[in-house]
């Protein structure tokens, strides 16, 4: 690859701001898979937030502190705190090397750097500040560094739970908690039998181990109180150095019941004073107006019910858990209640940018699928919902590598029109609720972010 594709993205799209353009390129290409960059990247595991899938080294690397599965840093934070989700790709023109410029060293199994001494020496600190340089091709973009790990996620809690199994993680800013992962979709009633109604790009809410650790039965909405100790105890850690709080679960087949399970977990929140020290936001379905009140009674300051896809055929194809049991104008009702609850620029829907090009009945052109989703962001808006987009990696092939399914022109064009809607409604991004400190894959911040602070310098 020889053009520089942010010229070219110049060129094409001079409205866009350079961030915006310079993120969704990173979120299509990611870095490239030299042996450096690799290197560096397992090197930066002992202290960076980790994926929550681990990196599996191929036959060209030794094994890393004895492990052949290790783990990966999960953000990029460039210069100016945009986070960027990490990925690698063979053909990126992305790279990094050292601040001074010169490469990053490359590590063959010969190599002696990852000897049986290191392997057992103390695990390596943050570097101070921006540690790398971003290049394209032999281009300098910015300086960047990864998102740390941070102390309270290698804490215990009194009982000796570590805070990380708590349900517990962290994108930059926010603090994200699902204390009941197992989604019912995958194993939805109906009569006799049970069937997988799952989103069809989602693997994330599939009943598993995760749920017995975290005290989680399927069908029941009560979460065990030892367990919301618990999570009071890690989201009270002096230092997260996180300031939104956003409360996910899996899916209830039955929204009164998962209506439930969120105001207990925000009674428990503002019973430790945790609703007055973080936004936070409730990320549930589409749960009754009547549990949206009791959650702003207790604090809660907004809400994201995540329709997915916006046109009607689509979302009963891509979501037939969310379809069948509850139905897309039931949770576009809930949107405009939780507005009546929250109040505007506290109420957002997300959506998941390609599911709707993906698989059989899919739209077969990218130009339609443009326009109904800017034609559901313009209903959207003008009833003070936000729509925001995040892309769609695909599990694909053996290696199971993400790809996105938008093309990158694409993804810009639909980002240049959603900020585009936004100004014309008069409601940008709340940054309180989500900010750029903790989109990414989402690059509505990011422009929302640019447009403010050119407005403010200009004359």
């Amino acid at each position: 690859m020889t053009q520089s594709i942010l010229d070219r993205l110049q060129s094409d799209y001079p409205d866009i701001p350079p961030v915006v353009r310079l993120k969704a390129a990173l979120l299509f290409f990611g870095l490239r898979t030299e042996k450096g960059v690799v290197r560096a990247l397992v090197e930066a595991g002992d202290w960076a937030f980790p994926n929550f899938m681990p990196h599996h080294l191929s036959p060209d690397f030794p094994a890393y502190r004895g492990a052949r599965q290790v783990p990966f840093p999960y953000l990029l934070r460039l210069a100016d705190d945009t986070q960027v989700r990490l990925r690698l790709k063979e053909d990126s023109p992305f790279t990094l090397r050292h601040i001074d410029g010169t490469s990053l060293p490359e590590l063959e199994s010969t190599d002696l750097a990852w000897t049986d001494e290191h392997q057992q020496a103390p695990l390596t600190e943050a570097p101070q500040g921006q540690a790398y340089a971003l290049y394209e091709l032999d281009r300098r973009i910015t300086t960047l560094s990864f998102e740390p790990r941070l102390l309270w996620s290698d804490a215990l809690t009194a009982d000796g739970t570590p805070f990380k199994a708590t349900g517990l993680s962290q994108h930059g800013d926010m603090l994200v908690l699902n204390p009941a992962p197992g989604c019912e979709y995958f194993v939805a009633p109906f009569g006799h039998e049970k069937r997988n109604l799952s989103c069809q790009f989602c693997l994330y809410g599939l009943p598993d181990q995760r749920m017995s650790s975290l005290g989680q039965k399927l069908f029941q909405a009560e979460l065990p109180e030892a367990h919301l100790q618990r999570i009071c105890e890690a989201c009270a850690h002096p230092q997260t150095q996180a300031r939104h709080l956003y409360l996910v679960s899996g899916s209830m087949v039955d929204m009164a019941e998962e209506g439930k399970r969120f105001v207990q977990l925000a009674r428990a929140l503002n019973k430790a004073g945790l609703t007055d020290r973080y936004y936070v936001a409730c990320g549930s379905g589409a749960i009754p107006k009547e549990s949206m009140l009791e959650m702003k009674a207790l604090g809660v300051r907004g809400a994201c019910f995540n329709l997915e896809v916006w046109d009607p055929e689509q979302f009963e194809r891509v979501c037939p858990g969310k379809s069948n049991f509850v139905g897309r104008e039931r949770w576009i009702q809930s949107l405009m209640d939780a507005v009546e609850v929250f109040g505007e620029g506290n109420v957002m829907s997300a959506f998941v940018g390609g599911a709707e090009l993906d698989g059989e009945g899919a739209f077969e052109d990218q130009e339609a699928a443009l326009k109904s989703n800017l034609e559901g962001a313009e209903f959207l808006l003008s009833r003070r919902i936000q729509p925001i987009y995040s892309l769609h990696w695909k599990m694909t092939g053996k290696q199971r590598g993400l790809e996105p399914i938008y093309s990158l022109d694409h993804f810009l064009q639909l980002n240049r029109g959603l900020a585009d809607a936004r100004r014309r409604h008069g409601l940008l991004i709340n940054p309180e609720f989500f900010c750029r400190r903790c989109a990414y894959m989402q690059l509505e911040p990011d422009y929302d972010h640019w447009w403010t602070d050119t407005m403010v310098e200009s004359p």
